[in-house]
């Protein structure tokens, strides 16, 4: 599987975002995307970022 990751530590901004090949284990969020997953996309990739956000924003906080 290609997987890509990304991920930010609280208080930075999308410059200070890091892409790599493998996980970040002290990154504050990270993301992973499978690139050859089936039906995947950019498109696909972004609304699944959509759904997230809106759990997050729709969930108690800090979750429980």
């Amino acid at each position: 599987m290609a997987d890509r990751y990304f991920s930010v530590n609280f208080g930075q901004d999308k410059t200070q975002v890091a892409e790599t090949g493998s996980s970040t284990a002290a990154a504050h969020v990270e993301v992973r995307i499978t690139y050859d997953a089936t039906n995947n996309g950019k498109t696909a990739a972004l609304l699944a970022l959509e759904h997230l956000t809106a759990r997050i924003l729709a969930d108690n906080w800090p979750p429980v």
